[in-house]
């Protein structure tokens, strides 16, 4: 991408790392770059300072915590979870359907879509903020608050701190709010019309082994640290797969959209050398002591926290020379030594990773795009393989007549729902039931869809074999008239983890139908209808000016979706997946 002129968004900018990229898009002569940080005064802070550096460039300050919606955007995380109200919405935010209504809301969604930049540098350390809300401390404080339920003696105050406590450990598990996070990510990037989106990812320990040294806790390493650690990696696959994505922009168009990550595997310093109070997350440290002569006895307890002692308190707090390296914090002279030692995590500099980050997305290649390497070092599928596929078929097939000739009344290889979704189910049976009742699709398109709907019907009305293979792997069948239906004691869509009963209503209906019921309605009719049309003038365009084409251009030569021969559910199924759903694999 050519930089010169352009916007970005550079999340996390009043950081260490962010503040680097925002020079070197400067310096890059980007026309604009909007810098976000948690806090309204650190957003305004940064593009002050950068304006001053840059004053050709347009900088832009927004704020607010990523990871939650817009009307919570200033509130600390623990003050939103004081209020039950507050609490519960962040937690169906976590954890309800996926849905316009959902996401528009959200923080990140907004500052996407309302910008629209062409590239989003993602700066913000997402493992670290979702690692250290500590699922185990909170578990811990669930178990303990158990205790008087299992007992029976629960008091109605008990019972509402256990409440409360259970809703914060659903605040606090890590998965969902990552998994949350990239689906609004993924969604905020197509709906922003972005070009380009690169991660300053972290490996969560600097780089360092399960024997890492620094470790926050008494374990080593703690399992804070390993969670951190795993966040950075689950995030790095579902980026993989985001750059396996296909971006639909706005106007249904598919564009190439660039995802990448650069992932430090070193501490990051430094952002300045100064003399002052020594501060931990933001709070000073008072100073204590203890008359060395009066010193207080051990005895059989110890508590980590006391209100009252025989230690007292100064006047003054901790003061000393330290050195800042941004979001990890300040350290002293002898920390900043050890950390940085050769065989410790070592040490890179800020300026050095925007240096990369603006080289990836320039479109050079900096070495160190961890997507990249991850494309370049997966495997992927084989020349081996897809020989050997049309092998399986042929057996598959082979054993299918040898059955049948034998007369053992099996059921029919079309979908058993174990490799899923309910719509591939779907998809099967229904392009099954149109191939045994028209054969091809030339036929089954030359047909009323009212007439294909009613000959389908027929077929499962007098077909107890197949009808029944439907029902039992959980697929209802709806009929043609909308209103009446078929099924067994399960039905696999609609579905809920706790709710067992769902209003039918006309566009329930259609969205179940979508997910994974066999609808023979005329509509549904129309729709098979359409693909084949497009399926026969695919076929029809491959000869031109009456001369077919037989280059390498197409996946599929022209008989594999032979409108005039029998109907295959397997390869329509595939071809609706990619066509239709936009399921399409993007890279092999």
């Amino acid at each position: 991408m050519d930089l010169e002129g352009k916007k970005a968004l550079v999340l996390g900018g009043f950081g260490l790392v962010g503040m680097a990229v925002c020079r070197k898009l400067a310096e890059a002569q980007m026309n604009e770059v909007v810098v976000t940080s948690l806090k309204q005064d650190e957003a305004e802070r940064a593009c002050k300072i950068l304006g001053e550096e840059y004053p050709r460039v347009a900088f832009t300050p927004a704020w607010g915590d990523i990871f939650v919606r817009d009307e919570f955007k200033e509130m600390p995380r623990k003050e939103l979870l004081k209020d039950a109200g507050r609490r519960n919405a962040f937690i169906r935010d976590l954890l309800d359907p996926f849905t316009p209504d959902f996401y528009e809301k959200m923080t990140l969604y907004k500052m996407i879509t309302d910008h629209q930049p062409h590239v989003v540098i993602d700066c913000v350390n997402t493992a670290t903020g979702i690692a250290y809300q500590d699922v185990y401390e909170w578990s811990e404080r669930v178990l303990s608050s158990l205790e008087p339920a299992r007992q029976g003696s629960a008091t109605p105050e008990q019972l509402q701190d256990m409440v409360r406590l259970t809703e914060e450990l659903i605040s606090s598990l890590n998965a969902p709010q990552l998994v949350r996070h990239i689906q609004v990510l993924h969604q905020s990037l197509m709906d922003g019309g972005v070009k380009g989106y690169l991660k300053v990812g972290t490996t969560g320990t600097g780089g360092m082994g399960l024997n890492i040294p620094y470790t926050h806790s008494e374990d080593r390493p703690s399992r804070v640290l390993l969670t951190k650690n795993a966040m950075g990696g689950a995030q790095t696959l579902m980026l993989f797969l985001m750059a396996r994505t296909p971006q639909q922009q706005p106007d249904g168009t598919i564009k190439d959209t660039f995802v990448k990550e650069v992932k430090p595997a070193a501490a990051i310093a430094w952002k300045g050398v100064r003399a002052g109070e020594i501060r931990k997350h933001g709070k000073p440290f008072p100073r204590y002591d203890m008359n060395p002569a009066e010193p207080q006895a051990l005895g059989k307890t110890l508590q980590n926290t006391e209100e009252s002692g025989s230690w007292v308190q100064k006047e003054d707090t901790l003061r000393s020379v330290f050195i800042d390296t941004g979001e990890n914090g300040i350290f002293s002279e002898g920390e900043f030594t050890a950390i940085t030692e050769v065989g410790q995590m070592e040490f890179v500099t800020p300026e050095e990773i925007a240096q990369h980050v603006v080289w990836e997305i320039a479109g050079g290649s900096s070495g160190h795009d961890v997507i990249g390497a991850l494309d370049g070092s997966v495997m992927e599928p084989t020349y081996r393989a897809g020989v050997l596929r049309q092998v399986a078929l042929n057996k598959l097939e082979e054993v299918s007549h040898r059955v049948k000739e034998t007369g053992e009344d099996l059921d029919e290889s079309v979908a058993f729902e174990l490799l899923g979704p309910p719509r591939l189910t779907k998809l099967l049976h229904e392009a099954n039931l149109i191939r045994r009742c028209y054969g091809t699709m030339r036929a089954a398109f030359d047909a009323d869809s009212e007439t294909l709907a009613a000959t389908l019907e027929a077929e499962i009305g007098q077909n107890d074999k197949l009808r029944s293979a439907i029902l039992s792997v959980g697929v209802p069948i709806l009929l043609p008239d909308g209103e009446h239906y078929l099924r067994g004691p399960k039905v696999l869509i609609p579905h809920h983890p706790v709710n067992n009963e769902f209003e039918v209503t006309p566009a329930a209906l259609d969205n179940w139908c979508e997910k994974g019921w066999v609808d023979l309605r005329p509509e549904n009719m129309q729709r098979w209808q359409a693909w084949f049309r497009q399926l026969i003038q695919q076929k029809d365009e491959r000869f031109g000016a009456g001369e077919l084409d037989t280059s390498s251009r197409y996946d599929f030569d022209e008989d594999y979706f032979d409108p005039d021969g029998e109907i295959n559910p397997g390869k329509m199924a595939g071809w609706i997946f990619i066509n239709v759903d936009k399921g399409k694999r993007t890279k092999r």
